[in-house]
């Protein structure tokens, strides 16, 4: 029963995360100067972090760094080239 619970935190998280770094990577993509949109990609990261937090109750930067952090920066980076590659492709 243990390892169910904290399963369902660790995919909650990873739920969380993933789709956030996607959304983020559109809003970079409208954002347009890149280190601007880093800046507010990494805020947001720091925010969702907190709220993931709070949600699943459980506490340290290394848990929640493989939880989701890191899936959050690669989903992140990856949807931000694809959806500015798409526009400059595009037009």
């Amino acid at each position: 029963m243990k390892y169910e619970v904290e399963d369902m935190k660790s995919k909650i998280s990873l739920v969380i995360h993933s789709v956030a770094g996607i959304s983020m990577g559109y809003v970079s993509m409208l954002i347009g100067n890149p280190l601007q949109a880093a800046g507010v990609a990494i805020g947001v990261l720091v925010v969702i972090g907190y709220l993931v937090e709070f949600l699943v109750k459980k506490k340290g930067m290394k848990w929640w760094f493989s939880n989701g952090g890191f899936l959050y920066i690669l989903f992140w980076i990856v949807f931000w080239t694809f959806f500015y590659n798409y526009t400059v492709v595009g037009t």
